[in-house]
């Protein structure tokens, strides 16, 4: 919760139960002033943090106690009220205080870290279609691919939304899956440390690229943005593609939209039965990455208006990828002779078999903290340490961070503290993660000698890495 809204709540709260217990009238002083500064309260937290509905029993209780004030300046006495009168009342004012508390908190207008780099951070949002593959529907397959940048904006440029298309997304929400878009308006709120569509950083001559690609399920082009903004202040240009199919939705500019489509979990949980379901989604994944390559290097040829015309070194790319996307970078590297490096972020490596060792340096980042519900069968532990092992035989590193969830290498773990009991320290491990993967980049793509992840490794005693 933010600070207006934490003393906003206190306020109201503590201003309901003293007038339901109180056995004395209030001096004036207190029963002019508390209404004053609740209302004072209340008008900063508007102004300076927005109101969202998850105030709303916080907004309801301030104005009961608001009403109660009121009678009470006006009566200028409180009249004896019988121990069973207040003791009712404090059974809805328990509910509703209660919902106060609870819903702020649990659904928290989150904020992201402020980038560490040199750099202000850039974004722009673009929805391309791919006229070569032509879906089952007979439309083209559309990408949404969102892109931060280096960029010496000043403060006062509009800011970059979590959400690019929230209005159209949240519409798109409420289609699909049947419950009220408005819930996520909220999420205008989200503080991202990032500006709309400004120009290129002009000290900066290329950047490097880096790609994002998202996990199953509950990924999306955004759902990496806590590290995109940070790699982006260093100097890179961050794509995070955006996989029809394999997204939670993919919303486009006209209001339609492709839904999540799922295609494993139904299947028995053994690994050539879950490998072979994913082969044709990660070949399509693969695809998406090499259109939006190609998209970019067309339009930093051409489209002047475009802030990475001429700025984006098409020498220097790299891949990340998280869960399923983790092994669409594997894929990337081995098909692709444009990207140089790569890091798959707690994904098991499924995809085509691999006779031959990968030759790009590749790092697997493992998150060691799992319930024991969600633990990996022994079979399946044993074929992905046999793939690792195949793939990883020549230039590649494994990296455990023992106190990292499987979502803690994304946004979500942000949206809820519920979370916690899923990925405990989540911004901890981001920072952890973050690091790790600028030094990764850095010597492989910028080339640069003075920058090591052991460095990172030895500043964290609960993450061992592992060389071959």
């Amino acid at each position: 919760m933010r600070i207006f809204e934490v003393v906003f709540v206190m306020l109201a709260i503590g201003s309901l139960w003293y007038l339901i217990w109180a056995r004395k009238a209030p001096g004036r002083l207190f029963l002019w002033g508390m209404p004053i500064l609740l209302v004072g309260t209340g008008l900063f937290h508007l102004i300076f943090e927005k109101a969202r509905w998850q105030m709303g029993p916080a907004y309801l209780v301030a104005l009961i106690a608001l009403c109660m004030y009121g009678a009470r300046a006006y009566r200028n006495t409180i009249r004896d009220r019988e121990w069973k009168k207040s003791i009712l009342l404090s059974v809805p004012a328990f509910l509703l205080s209660a919902l106060a508390i609870c819903l702020p908190f649990m659904l928290p207008v989150f904020s992201f870290e402020r980038p560490t780099g040199a750099y202000r951070v850039g974004t722009v949002t673009y929805t391309w279609s791919d006229n070569s593959r032509i879906g089952s529907n007979g439309t083209s397959r559309k990408i949404n691919v969102q892109i931060w940048y280096p960029t010496d904006s000043s403060s006062s440029a509009t800011g970059g939304k979590y959400i690019s298309n929230l209005p159209t997304f949240a519409k798109a929400i409420e289609e699909q899956y049947g419950f009220s878009g408005k819930v996520l308006s909220y999420l205008e709120q989200v503080e991202t440390h990032t500006y709309a569509g400004t120009s290129f950083a002009s000290d900066l001559k290329e950047a490097p690229i880096i790609f994002l690609s998202h996990g199953n399920m509950l990924g999306s082009r955004f759902t990496n943005t806590f590290q995109a903004i940070e790699l982006a202040s260093h100097g890179y240009i961050v794509a995070a593609v955006e996989h029809p199919g394999t997204a939670m939705i993919s919303v486009y500019p006209d209001g339609s939209y492709a839904p999540f489509i799922d295609m494993s979990s139904h299947l028995p949980m053994e690994y050539n039965v879950q490998n072979h379901a994913s082969i044709p989604v990660i070949k399509e994944q693969t695809q998406d990455i090499e259109f939006a390559l190609q998209q970019l290097m067309d339009m930093s040829e051409s489209v002047t208006e475009s802030p990475f015309a001429y700025r984006a070194d098409f020498s220097n790319v790299g891949i990340i990828g998280h869960s399923f996307g983790g092994a669409t970078a594997v894929d990337v590297l081995y098909k692709n002779p444009a990207f140089k490096a790569g890091i798959n972020m707690d994904g098991y490596l499924y995809g085509e078999d691999r006779d031959k060792p990968l030759t790009k340096p590749l790092m697997i980042m493992n998150g060691g903290f799992k319930l024991p519900e969600l633990e990996d069968s022994p079979e399946m532990k044993l074929a992905e340490e046999g793939r690792r092992e195949r793939i990883l035989a020549q230039s590649g590193v494994e990296l455990d961070i023992w106190q990292a969830g499987h979502l803690s290498f994304t946004d979500v773990p942000l949206y809820s503290p519920l979370m916690e009991a899923l990925s405990p320290e989540v911004r901890r491990n981001h920072t952890i993660i973050n690091e790790v993967s600028l030094a990764f980049m850095d010597r492989n793509l910028k080339g640069d000698p003075n920058t090591s992840y052991l460095d990172v490794v030895e500043r964290y005693p609960d993450v061992t890495i592992r060389m071959k």
